[in-house]
């Protein structure tokens, strides 16, 4: 599943990282002081079959669910995500050498005054 939208004239698309996992968490909200919950699960079936069991045992049929996952958003044009991931790559190295330039001098700077 993915969202796409545009703006400032690109068209951007939201999808679940590649990486994640998608996790389930529920809450009985039965009203009646039930303080059961479901752990975090990555297993949505099962999560599912756990809080339709805790209807079945007590009757209770209300429950808060999350269902949380890792987004990213990319852009919907390949070769523009290529540009800005080239130039991104490209700041962080200056962005790292210009702060170990910087870390020297400190050092240089330190040691002349000891």
């Amino acid at each position: 599943m993915s969202v796409r939208s545009t703006l400032r004239s690109l068209v951007y698309r939201l999808l679940r990282h590649p990486n994640s996992e998608v996790t389930m968490t529920a809450r009985c909200m039965s009203g009646d002081g039930c303080t059961w919950e479901l752990d975090a699960t990555t297993d949505l079936e099962a999560g599912g079959v756990a809080i339709m069991a805790h209807t079945a045992e007590t009757g209770h049929g209300i429950f808060t669910r999350k269902v949380e996952d890792v987004a990213v958003v990319v852009l919907d044009n390949p070769q523009e995500q290529e540009r800005r991931a080239a130039a991104n790559r490209l700041e962080l190295a200056t962005s790292s050498e210009a702060h170990r330039e910087a870390a020297e001098e400190t050092e240089h700077a330190r040691a002349g005054h000891l």
